[in-house]
């Protein structure tokens, strides 16, 4: 008989709360919930019966610990990934995969020494939103001609528009659309243009931030293949705009549009057919994936370190682009020399 697998939860915010709920459903024991605030980790903790620290570092050194979920903010997710997965434990850390190249690089490393499973977790993989989008796409053409729009007022979790912990939309927000658009193109972008803007430089709310993120942009990708994606986001309005995502999928022979997740609309000659979500939590499907792959040896699903790491050269990319005002292919985004030695 299988061993129940034992986790741990790094972060007890909204999303740690939510992937040790998940952890639990998909059969997996929570052994222990960490946070600097132990109330907070108490809190997620208690009702499953796990135990709250502060620190992962005891919890690390249990045997009945099998796997890790890192859900700290951006810059924290190279630290306690590479101490998990050098205690020996299998990792889920939250998108994206790191804040910096040289982090995610480090990452890499470690997974590969330490001979076991970093998988990061772009859940839009697994809403039914993104399958039926996939599924619609045959039947518009090439080449496509997409576009994304995402904007929302200032976000609650200040962190999110640090520059030195979350990173701001691009590298927050958009490597959730730039990892859907290569399954969508089944490539990654040749090129990226972008330009770009802090709208909430001079805002009361973000006054805390020494270092606050581009929060807006208009980005364009090129794809090998002649399809096209432009991005138009926006964390900087006023607080309290409520969020909205649209995207349109333009080819030879027809539409698509989507408000996500929640309905699809594909135009095309045979005429309008309409999906709505049925509302299937993506996160839940993505832990459940992954306990069936460490548990029954099923195949991967989730992303790998590389896919990541691909990600985010494309969201470097943007910045590279906005700060020197020409194009930028994310294949010219490699370490620099005197960070090789250390990734």
């Amino acid at each position: 008989m299988k061993r129940q697998l034992g986790v741990v939860i790094i972060g007890a915010g909204d999303m740690g709360a939510r992937h040790a709920h998940h952890w639990v459903i998909a059969g997996a024991k929570l052994i222990a919930v960490c946070d600097p605030n132990c109330a907070r980790a108490e809190a997620v903790a208690a009702p499953f019966g796990a135990e709250a620290y502060d620190s992962p570092d005891e919890p690390l050194k249990r045997d009945d610990v099998d796997v890790v979920s890192v859900c700290t903010p951006t810059f924290l997710h190279d630290e306690y990934s590479i101490q998990a997965l050098e205690a020996g434990k299998d990792v889920l850390c939250e998108k994206p995969v790191a804040l910096t190249l040289a982090d995610a690089e480090r990452m890499k490393a470690a997974a590969l020494k330490s001979r076991r499973k970093l998988r990061i977790g772009f859940m839009r993989r697994f809403d039914p939103a993104y399958h039926q989008l996939m599924a619609y796409r045959q039947h518009i053409g090439n080449p496509v001609l997409a576009q994304a729009t995402i904007a929302a007022g200032i976000r609650p979790k200040l962190l999110m528009h640090d520059a030195m912990a979350n990173g701001g939309p691009i590298i927050d927000m958009c490597c959730h659309i730039f990892d859907q658009w290569v399954g969508l193109f089944d490539s990654q972008p040749e090129s990226v243009t972008a330009y770009g803007y802090t709208f909430s430089q001079n805002k009361p709310e973000l006054e805390s931030i020494k270092q606050k993120a581009l929060d807006s942009a208009h980005i364009t990708l090129n794809y090998p293949d002649g399809s096209v994606g432009q991005i138009q986001v926006s964390w900087g309005l006023p607080a309290g705009i409520a969020p909205i995502e649209h995207h349109t999928y333009m080819g030879p022979d027809g539409l698509i549009t989507l408000d996500w997740p929640q309905q699809l609309t594909l135009r095309n000659s045979a005429g309008t057919t309409r999906w709505d979500n049925n509302g299937v939590d993506p996160w839940k499907t993505e832990i459940m994936l992954f306990y069936r792959e460490l548990v029954d040896g099923e195949r991967r699903h989730l992303a790998t370190v590389g896919d990541g790491i691909e990600v985010l050269k494309t969201s470097l990319a943007v910045l590279e682009s906005v700060a020197r005002q020409r194009a930028v292919n994310p294949a010219e985004i490699v370490l620099k020399p005197e960070l090789k030695e250390t990734a």
